[in-house]
C-alpha cells in the first residue's frame, strides 16, 4: 500500500513499478474500475472498428487502461510485462498496435506510426487499428512534430475538433477520443476507498501479534472507521462533495492522486518513516501513545507529512485550498473550547467530541483544553491550538446531518455555500425543484456588483452602467430591469452547466436574436455572489470574480442594445432633449428609477 502513497521515491508515478511490488511480493493486485473498457471492447470487437485515442493528465490511468485492454483482448501479461513501448496483437484479421504511452517514444519512433495511423484510420478497410494513450498537450506536440501529410493533417484537424468540442469534424477519419480527465473523481476516491479497505490481504491482518494481543493498531482503526456504515459513509460523502467542488471550479484529481490520498488517509502518521506506517513501526507508535496523530481526518489534509512536503503535494495543495482546520464558527469553538464545562453545550460534547477517545476526546486534549482555559503555562496555547485546529477538520467530517444545520458545517471551509451549491447541481441535474432562497440569493449579489449599490432587489436583474467605459465602482445609471420570471421574453435562469454543473441563462427577448446571454456559475462565482449578497464589498473579495461578472453584464449591455436596434425604440432623442434615467434606492433598500430630461 505504501507504494501508491505520497513516497519521496514517487513509485506511485507508473502502473509499471506497481505491477511489479505486486509480483514481487505475490499478492492480489487491486482491481479498479476501468471507465471506458467495456466501450473500447465494444468498438474493438465489431466488424468495423475504428481506432481509440486514451487522453488524459498524468495519473488517469492510461496505462493502466491499455493494459486491460490487451489482456482482454487475449494479451500475455507477462508478454506485456517485458516493457515494450509498443505491443501488436491479432484482432479478427486485423492488427491492434497498442501504443501504451505516445510521449515514451521519440520523434524517430512516433512519426512513423503516427504516419502510418493517419493512412489507416482514413482509409475504407484499414489492416490496423490502434490503441493510443497520450497526454492531452504531448498529443498535439507529437502530431505536429510528425511529417504533415494530407492524410496526417486531416487525422490532426479531427483530433483538435474532438479535444474542444467533443465532436468529430472529419467524417473519413475514422478514430474514437476518450477523455479520462472528465471521469467524476468523487466517485473514483469512494469505489478506491471500498477496493483499498477490502482486499483479501487484510486477512493476514489476524495473524498479526498486536491485533491478537487486543492492542489498538491505528492502521487498523482508520480502516474500520472507513468501513463504518454510519460514520464513513458521512466521512466518504463529505471528501466526496470536497473532491467535486474542486472539480466543478475546474481542478482535476487525477486516479494517481486518489490512489495516494486513500493511502494517506490509511497509514499517514507524523512519526513514521516518510510518514506513512508500516506495520514493524505500530509497536513504537502505540508505546508512545501517540495513536491520535494518526487520525484520519488530519491525514486527509496531508498533516502526517512536513509543511514543506504538504505544500509541495499538488494533492494536499488542492486539499487545504477549503481551509478545512483554520475556518471556523462561533458554535463550533464555543463547543470544542468550552463544551466540557458549560452546562448547555456538555451533552452534545459529549455526544460529538467525548464518545471518540481516540481522536476525538483523548485524554492529550481534554488536558490541553483545561490548560488553555486555566492559563496554567504560557505555552499552554501552543499546545492548545494544533488541537483545536485537527478538532474542526475532525468535526466536519464526523458531523451527524442532523446537526450540520445547527454548527453551520460549510462554515468550517471558505466555501460557506458550498453545500448550497452542490444541492443546487444535484437538484439541476435530476430535473427537480430548486433549493428556495438560491435565485434570490443570487439576484442580490448580482444586483449589488451591476450597481456598486446595496440594493435588494431580486425579483428583476438591475442592469445598470457608470456612462462611460471607465471601471467605476458605482454604476448609477439604469439601462434596463430584466424580469426574473419569464415576462414578454424576458427571463433569468438556472439551468444546468458543463460537468454537471451550473449556469445562469438571461434572456431580454423572444427568439435567439440577440441570443441569451448565459454565465458559468462555478462555486467560487456562487460564492462570490453570496458573500456579496449578505453585504461583502464586490471588489475586495474576489478581484477575479469581480472581472468575470462585469464581463457579463458587458454581454448583457450589448444584448439590451442589440434588442432597441431590432424594436427601432430610440426615445433617448425627442426634439433635442436626452432621457437619463438614475436609479434610486428606496427606504426598502429597492433600486428604482428617476428619469432626468437633459437638454440638448
Amino acid at each position: 500500500m505504501r507504494n501508491y502513497g505520497p513516497i519521496p521515491t514517487n513509485d506511485n508515478m507508473y502502473d509499471e513499478t506497481i505491477q511489479r511490488a505486486i509480483r514481487r511480493l505475490k499478492i492480489e493486485p487491486l482491481v479498479l474500475p476501468a471507465q471506458f473498457l467495456d466501450a473500447i471492447l465494444g468498438n474493438l470487437e465489431s466488424d468495423r472498428p475504428a481506432t481509440e485515442i486514451l487522453t488524459g493528465t498524468a495519473g488517469d490511468g492510461k496505462t493502466y487502461n491499455c493494459r486491460e485492454v490487451w489482456t482482454a483482448l487475449g494479451g500475455s501479461p507477462a508478454e506485456w510485462n517485458r516493457g515494450a513501448k509498443v505491443h501488436r496483437l491479432p484482432l479478427g484479421g486485423r492488427e491492434l498496435v497498442i501504443v501504451k504511452d505516445l510521449s515514451e517514444l521519440t520523434p524517430e519512433e512516433s512519426s512513423p506510426i503516427l504516419e502510418r495511423m493517419a493512412a489507416d484510420v482514413g482509409a475504407p478497410d484499414p489492416e490496423r487499428v490502434y490503441l493510443v494513450a497520450a497526454n492531452h498537450g504531448q498529443l498535439l506536440e507529437k502530431l505536429k512534430s510528425a511529417p504533415q501529410t494530407d492524410a496526417l493533417k486531416a487525422m490532426t484537424r479531427a483530433v483538435e475538433s474532438l479535444l474542444v468540442g467533443g465532436a468529430n469534424s472529419e467524417p473519413s477519419v475514422k478514430i474514437n477520443l476518450r477523455d479520462l480527465s472528465q471521469a467524476p473523481a468523487s466517485a473514483m476516491i469512494a469505489r478506491i476507498i471500498e477496493k483499498m479497505t477490502t482486499h483479501p490481504g487484510w486477512a493476514d491482518c489476524d495473524q498479526c501479534p498486536l491485533q491478537m494481543s487486543g492492542a489498538s493498531c491505528p492502521i487498523m482503526e482508520n480502516r474500520k472507521r472507513l468501513q463504518d456504515p454510519d460514520e464513513g459513509l458521512v466521512f466518504r460523502r463529505r471528501l466526496s462533495a470536497l473532491v467535486e467542488l474542486s472539480e466543478q471550479n475546474g481542478v482535476h484529481f487525477p486516479v494517481r492522486q486518489s490512489l495516494a490520498l486513500v493511502t494517506n488517509i490509511l497509514l499517514g502518521h507524523p512519526d513514521a518513516a516518510d510518514g506513512l506506517m508500516s506495520c514493524a513501526q505500530v509497536p513504537d507508535l502505540v508505546a508512545q501513545e501517540k495513536l491520535h496523530l494518526a487520525s484520519i481526518y488530519r491525514n486527509v489534509f496531508g498533516e502526517n507529512l512536513s509543511p514543506r512536503r504538504a505544500e509541495k503535494t499538488e494533492l494536499f495543495r488542492k486539499l487545504n485550498s477549503f481551509g478545512i482546520g483554520s475556518e471556523t464558527s462561533n458554535r463550533v469553538d464555543d463547543l470544542l473550547v468550552y463544551g466540557a464545562d458549560d452546562p448547555d453545550l456538555r451533552p452534545t460534547f459529549e455526544t460529538l467530541v467525548r464518545s471518540d477517545p481516540v481522536y476525538g476526546g483523548t485524554a492529550a486534549y481534554i488536558r490541553a483544553q483545561r490548560d488553555y482555559l486555566e492559563g496554567a503555562e504560557t505555552s499552554a496555547k501552543d499546545a492548545f491550538l494544533p488541537m483545536l485546529r485537527s478538532q474542526r477538520q475532525r468535526l466536519f467530517f464526523t458531523l451527524p446531518d442532523n446537526h450540520a444545520a445547527q454548527f453551520e458545517l460549510w462554515d468550517l471551509t471558505v466555501f460557506r455555500y458550498g453545500g448550497t451549491y452542490l444541492d443546487l447541481i444535484r437538484r439541476l441535474n435530476s430535473k427537480e425543484q430548486l433549493p428556495r432562497g438560491v435565485m434570490p440569493l443570487i439576484m442580490r449579489g448580482l444586483n449589488r456588483v451591476f450597481t456598486g449599490m446595496l440594493v435588494q432587489n431580486q425579483d428583476e436583474l438591475v442592469l445598470a452602467t457608470s456612462g462611460s467605459h471607465s471601471q467605476s465602482k458605482t454604476s448609477p445609471l439604469l439601462d434596463e430591469m430584466i424580469s426574473v420570471p419569464r415576462q414578454g421574453g424576458e427571463e433569468v435562469a438556472l439551468i444546468p452547466g458543463g460537468k454537471d454543473g451550473a449556469a445562469l441563462r438571461v434572456r431580454v427577448a423572444r427568439g435567439e436574436d440577440p441570443k441569451p446571454v448565459v454565465l458559468n456559475l462555478t462555486p467560487t462565482r456562487f460564492e462570490f455572489l453570496g458573500r456579496v449578497a449578505e453585504g461583502a464589498l464586490p471588489s475586495s473579495f474576489s478581484l477575479e470574480c469581480h472581472e468575470d461578472l462585469l464581463m457579463f453584464k458587458a454581454k448583457l449591455l450589448s444584448a439590451t442594445e442589440r434588442r432597441r436596434e431590432i424594436d427601432q425604440e430610440d426615445e433617448e432623442l425627442v426634439e433635442g432633449e436626452m432621457m437619463l434615467r438614475f436609479i434610486e434606492v428606496g427606504v426598502d433598500g429597492r433600486a428604482g428609477q428617476r428619469r432626468v430630461v437633459v437638454r440638448i
